[in-house]
């Protein structure tokens, strides 16, 4: 499941704007469980029971940093990876072989953070560096999606 959001927010939580964390949530957690929901009963339609719903995730799900603008913004990655095993237990209940992942793939360099830092592009890349120093990952990365796909 991929959702985007156009206009990065930058909200810490002691002044963000309540329509930015609103906006965030709709993209990042109920856009999430709407297109989790469909595909499962779209798939349960078409009697397929080998399914796989990967939602995609961040670093951010798992772990805050210390940047007050992304506080907000890490609170709808942690629910993506509770939504993500909420899920999984849910289809394990339906006695189901459909399956339900959480794919955070690291630091990949994007257009987010320039867009999030667009007024400061030496911040970004600061950001990038410092993340990029503890969270390095190579080529098996994909090796593991890859993998994912074939359990």
């Amino acid at each position: 499941m991929f959702a985007a959001i156009k206009e990065q927010h930058k909200e810490p939580l002691l002044s963000g704007k309540t329509s930015s964390w609103k906006n965030m949530m709709d993209v990042n957690v109920l856009a999430l469980s709407i297109c989790a929901r469909e595909a499962y009963q779209s798939m349960k339609e078409r009697n397929v029971d080998d399914g796989h719903i990967i939602n995609m995730n961040s670093l951010c799900g798992h772990q805050v940093f210390s940047l007050a603008d992304a506080h907000f913004y890490s609170a709808t990655k942690y629910a993506v990876t509770a939504l993500t095993e909420g899920l999984r237990q849910e289809l394990r209940a339906e006695n189901t072989h459909i399956r339900a992942t959480c794919i955070s793939p690291g630091v990949v360099e994007t257009e987010f953070m320039s867009r999030f830092y667009n007024d400061s592009p030496e911040k970004a890349a600061g950001i990038y560096a410092a993340v990029k120093v503890k969270y390095s990952y190579t080529s098996s990365t994909v090796d593991r999606i890859t993998h994912i796909q074939s359990i």
